[in-house]
């Protein structure tokens, strides 16, 4: 599986979610001293107007490292000939696999941000959200003879602040960031190995997660504005 190969499955995993990209297509770039290749996409639900007057939006990220392209670019056993020696192209090589980050964001219109909520409500909402996208986005692990591999994580919610010329905080964002690695298929030129599945049914479940991730983080948001604004009115 090349990089065009697994693009190609990407963006169909994206359509059959449902998820638009927003405001353009893909940015790809080439790093010209590691050659890495970088894919980034923002996706919205319909717009990502769900939780006005908060914005929101997934960036999805994975890095096609140099290492990636040059093993796809042949075969396995080709490979470990080249790196080994003869005898290297009957070694049983690990699975390759690719880290897809995912962010989770939000933004407020410039001239409107919110008052910082306090630190009792903030932790509650923080609660709330990693109670709801934890199930979603989690983090997995598994154990082998080479010892604890990490699959997929996520991190808590983080503010984005503004200090006005008074010397008040206003949140202008939040974001929270998750990954997941997605497996990649061997290319053997023995057909008595055995094939590596393709990664359509590992997509299609993590872009399926993705999109409802979404729609949670933008239930939070709500609760997180409502509570604000109750907030303020009690004051008054």
């Amino acid at each position: 599986m090349n990089y065009d190969e697994f693009r190609t499955l990407w963006h169909a995993a994206l359509e059959a979610a449902g998820l638009l990209p927003y405001p353009l297509w893909p940015t790809e770039t080439i790093d010209v001293h590691q050659m890495d290749r970088v894919y980034s996409l923002y996706v919205s639900l319909g717009g990502g107007h769900g939780a006005e007057p908060f914005y929101t939006t997934a960036r999805l990220e994975w890095n096609w490292d140099a290492a990636l392209s040059a093993r796809f670019a042949t075969r396995e056993e080709d490979l470990l000939t080249a790196l080994l020696g003869r005898d290297g192209a009957y070694l049983v090589t690990e699975q390759p696999w690719l880290r897809v980050d995912v962010t989770l964001s939000t933004t407020l219109p410039w001239d409107s941000p919110l008052p910082m909520p306090g630190a009792e409500a903030w932790r509650r909402w923080a609660v709330e959200v990693t109670s709801r996208i934890a199930p979603i986005l989690p983090v997995e692990s598994e154990e082998d003879e080479r010892g604890l591999k990490v699959l997929s994580a996520h991190g808590d919610p983080e503010a984005e602040l503004r200090c006005d010329p008074d010397g008040r905080l206003r949140l202008t964002g939040v974001h929270l960031s998750a990954w997941q690695s997605i497996d990649l298929p061997r290319q053997w030129d023995n057909p008595d190995r055995e094939p590596d599945d393709w990664p359509e049914v590992e997509l299609a479940d993590f872009i399926e997660r993705v999109r409802r991730a979404l729609q949670e983080w933008e239930g939070c948001l709500v609760h997180l504005y409502s509570q604000e604004a109750a907030g303020r009115k009690g004051v008054k």
